[in-house]
């Protein structure tokens, strides 16, 4: 049923089925006033005829449409996990441009900011903001309220790094930390020989994501290596203080236990405070550590052979997955599934640049 020549027009599929070109115009742009059964044969023949919607001359007849990003930065001097994902989101907005749609950032330093500025985006409702991309910091009934409003006025809301079944409707990339977790174990179980400790960072309190995390790394490692030891530090933050709680707690246990074989970074900024504490005690200097996501920092740690490996969540691609999925929902009116994951990687030395690139 494909067209010989030239493109398929709506008029086309029209004159095909013997219906009014708004009906088509309708079934395409996902709008109501037609049934589902007509909607259903118009997709199905514009699909056989070979139509292919051109979004970016159709852009142009509406206003531009506006997504919300409402995300932390980075506080360190070097990206560390939160500047990969705006770069990965402007890194879609860029290439997308021409379907005018572009992004509106609101940076959020904690859960009471963010929640400030997504009652400011639910009151404005869908006539400035299409929809919004966020995270979830500890799933607060006020946060998960909000995004509730914005359901409600047919925005989307999509949530990076959560999977929240209530309120329906949201779309999430989720942070897999099981797997994340079961991953890291896996690892450390081929790098160890025989008994010893393994010192892991706790993560933060009030994070779902980190105690998950947390504990498929040591259920994996009691299940498989019962004979390993886990030593846990605490001291997470998000400062730029590299030697603070976490570091000399490390460096604490450092100094009491001489049987220390491996070291895990459960998240990103736990790295460099593992790295400086192990140089610190020149005698431990060949314990391998496990990092947290492939940045700048992490980079330089395992081409200097500071660091063994990296179990890598990929945050750039979650970016740029978030903003192309918008872009699915608001501009092509096309239907997404609820949980859209993104991969994990395991970058070592001689893999490194292939990963970061």
């Amino acid at each position: 049923m494909k067209k010989a020549l030239g493109k398929v027009t709506i008029k086309d599929i029209s004159n095909e089925l013997g219906i009014s070109a708004v009906s088509v115009h309708r079934a395409l742009r996902g709008k109501e006033g037609i049934s589902s059964e007509l909607r259903s044969k118009i997709l199905e023949t514009a699909k056989e005829m070979g139509y292919v919607e051109n979004y970016a001359a159709a852009s142009i007849k509406r206003k531009t449409s506006k997504v919300a990003v409402v995300l932390p930065k980075d506080k360190w001097e070097k990206k560390i996990y939160f500047d990969y994902l705006w770069l990965g989101i402007n890194k879609g907005a860029q290439e997308l441009k021409g379907l005018n749609i572009e992004i509106s950032p609101f940076v959020c330093d904690n859960e009471e900011e963010q929640l400030a500025q997504l009652k400011e985006i639910a009151d404005k409702g869908p006539n400035e903001y299409g929809g919004v991309i966020t995270i979830s910091f500890t799933r607060a009934s006020e946060v998960l309220m909000q995004f509730q409003r914005m359901l409600a006025k047919y925005m989307r809301v999509l949530v990076i790094d959560d999977h929240i079944e209530i309120p329906e409707g949201l779309i999430s990339i989720p942070p897999r930390e099981i797997q994340v977790g079961k991953v890291a174990a896996e690892l450390a179980g081929l790098i160890t020989q025989g008994k010893g400790r393994i010192l892991v960072s706790c993560g933060r309190k009030d994070s779902k994501i980190h105690e998950g995390r947390l504990e498929s790394f040591c259920n994996y490692i009691k299940e498989n290596k019962p004979e390993l030891i886990i030593e846990l530090v605490t001291g997470y933050t998000r400062s730029m203080d590299h030697r603070g709680e976490l570091y000399k707690n490390a460096c604490e246990a450092l100094d009491k236990y001489s049987d220390i074989c491996l070291i895990y970074a459960l998240t990103s900024h736990d790295n460099r405070a593992f790295v400086e504490a192990l140089e610190k005690h020149g005698k431990n200097k060949k314990v391998p550590i496990i990092g947290t996501d492939l940045n700048e920092e992490t980079l330089e740690f395992l081409k200097e052979k500071r660091m063994s490996a990296v179990i890598d969540q990929n945050p750039y691609d979650k970016g740029y997955m978030a903003f192309k999925i918008m872009v699915d929902c608001l501009i092509k009116n096309m239907s997404v599934p609820d949980v859209i994951p993104c991969r994990i990687d395991i970058a070592l030395e001689n893999n490194a640049d292939l990963c970061a690139d």
